[in-house]
């Protein structure tokens, strides 16, 4: 073998043994230990790295419930029991939790949904949001290609003929929608009670300007603002809004829920 093969080799084993050396001595002297109860709290996390409790993944939430104390709370995600166990590890003192889901602020489907231009570009939200009303004659209403149903990591949202649909069952309110969704038209609330009702609609127009774009948004009439004497809807830019804290009386809210003209008031 020729003399230069093999001081090559050589060089490279050499080289390689160096460096394998020099890793191993960083690593044992700059390695971090990290706390036990780290690893711990994580095997009971969920482990889907959502982001929904505002950490970066589980892991860094983990840390931030042993190193600042976070509440463990703010995963929606994890198993009660799991929740339960981890603040038994941390001491702390287990605070109410109530799971949110993501709402949906638009009743028009394909077949409600009047197009002012015939659409051709990418089929996403995103691009569609891009080109002036995206081809529909209300520029507040749902474009009805599904981006929030496709970041969805716990398969909660379907879109059923231009329409997300949210199963309750599902949706841990992680709000990835929400950031997907170029038109705002969800949110995600606290369900503190059996039942919820939301206005499906996000227009600001007038009714006069509603009535011509839409059969079923919101015309700002003011009756379940005037029938719930403001307590469970508010008026705001001609857009009903529901106070989700006050619907302690589903009976009562439902009553009101029946009188609007729309029937843009859903309840889940």
């Amino acid at each position: 073998m020729d003399n230069s093969i093999i001081a090559s080799i050589v060089s490279m084993a050499v080289l390689a043994i160096f460096f394998a050396s020099v890793l191993a001595f960083a690593h044992s002297k700059l390695r971090v230990e990290e706390d036990p109860k780290v690893d711990e709290i994580l095997h009971l996390l969920p482990g889907s790295n959502c982001g929904a409790c505002g950490s970066l993944s589980c892991h860094d939430f983990a840390e931030h419930i042993v190193k600042d104390g976070t509440d463990p709370a703010r995963c929606r995600v994890m198993h009660e029991d799991h929740r339960k166990k981890i603040y038994e590890i941390t001491g702390k003192e287990e605070t109410a939790v109530f799971p949110k889901t993501a709402l949906v602020h638009c009743a028009a489907d394909w077949g409600k949904k009047r197009s002012r231009a015939i659409y051709k570009g990418v089929r996403t939200c995103g691009a569609a949001n891009l080109v002036p009303t995206g081809g529909m004659d209300c520029e507040y209403g749902c474009l009805g290609y599904g981006d929030c149903s496709m970041v969805c990591p716990f398969d909660a949202m379907k879109m059923e003929n231009g329409l997300p649909r949210v199963d309750p069952s599902k949706c841990t309110g992680c709000g990835k929608c929400v950031e997907a969704c170029p038109r705002d038209i969800i949110s995600v609330e606290e369900r503190k009670y059996d039942k919820i009702f939301h206005v499906a609609c996000s227009s600001h127009d007038n009714m006069v300007r509603t009535r011509k774009v839409c059969d079923v948004g919101c015309i700002a009439c003011g009756i379940c603002v005037k029938l719930s004497q403001g307590v469970f809807f508010q008026m705001e830019n001609n857009l009903s809004k529901v106070r989700y804290s006050k619907q302690g009386d589903p009976e009562k809210v439902g009553a009101v829920q029946a009188k609007c003209p729309t029937k843009v008031i859903k309840e889940i």
